[in-house]
């Protein structure tokens, strides 16, 4: 899969992997992208508790997981599209009504702004 991402994104892992280069990993890690602290390929939990630990540095209001930040992410691409099927594509839905089903608040949304964006004429 061909992942896409912004400028922003760009900059820091290039900025990341000149350090990773001069990071030595264990035997059978060195095609890993990320590292432990142990020089092995990071694992899906440890994941899971760097995005716990510095949403908690960020807020107190919301428990923030990687699902979280990826519903987040569906969300702002919809509410910034308004394209259900780039969504569903982008998230991994093989069916688009899974993702319609999810983002189906901001389809109210959306229709409550048409009603106000529309005005009669004097």
């Amino acid at each position: 899969m061909v992942l896409y991402f912004g400028d922003e994104v760009d900059a820091a892992l290039r900025a990341y992997l000149v350090v990773r280069k001069e990071t030595p990993a264990q035997e059978d890690h060195q095609n890993a992208l990320f590292l432990s602290l142990q020089n092995r390929r990071i694992t899906d939990r440890a994941i899971q508790n760097l995005v716990k630990k510095y949403a908690s540095i960020t807020t107190k209001l919301k428990n923030i997981s990687p699902h979280k930040l990826r519903s987040t992410f569906g969300t702002q691409l919809y509410a910034e599209t308004g394209d259900i099927y780039l969504v569903a594509n982008v998230l991994g839905h093989s069916d688009v009504n899974t993702t319609r089903k999810h983002y189906a608040k901001m389809d109210d949304t959306y229709r409550r702004r048409a009603a106000n964006a529309v005005r009669l004429r004097d």
